[in-house]
């Protein structure tokens, strides 16, 4: 499968709730080319964080309390989501849960393109690998990436999709 034009998308939560975004990241692939990115801190909803997820992602309460909320970034994130041919995450049924939860919750009508996991497809061209983590799969292609940095997960998750479409 080579898909050349996608959307990548990367979440980051403040705690187990599939509503809790705090930082999107996103990355547009047209014919096999990075053309646009886009990232964004939001307020999540409830608005708490899990001590263990900010060790992770380091994003703060202070950092989002005057974040927008997800429903008020739509304007600016809708045209990248439902006007693309696929969406593209590693371990995509985490990222796409918290997108759903996230449009569900602000009661926005929105289409979501059929959407492909880069884990899965990495599992399966590169089963040699040790694991398929988002940065072990990038050190495998040289892939710069600032791991849980929601912008560099997506151009990361990008970058791997377009490596895959070579093998």
């Amino acid at each position: 499968m080579i898909l050349e034009n996608f959307t990548a998308i990367d979440f980051e939560t403040a705690n187990q709730k599939r509503t809790s975004a705090c930082a999107i990241g996103l990355v547009q692939v047209e014919n096999g080319e990075i053309i646009r990115e886009k990232s964004f801190l939001i307020k999540p909803q409830p608005y708490y964080f899990i001590n263990s997820f900010i060790d992770i992602h380091h994003i703060t309460p202070a950092m989002v309390k005057d974040a927008p909320f997800f429903g008020e970034i739509w304007s600016d994130i809708r045209e990248m989501i439902e006007e693309t041919e696929a969406i593209v995450a590693h371990n995509a049924a985490f990222d796409i849960s918290v997108l759903r939860a996230c449009i569900n919750m602000e009661s926005i009508r929105a289409s979501i393109p059929q959407h492909y996991c880069t884990v899965k497809l990495s599992k399966q061209k590169l089963d040699y690998l040790i694991n398929h983590k988002l940065n072990t799969v990038c050190n495998h292609f040289d892939i710069e990436l600032d791991h849980h940095e929601a912008l560099s997960d997506a151009r990361g998750c990008a970058k791997i999709m377009l490596e895959l479409n070579k093998l």
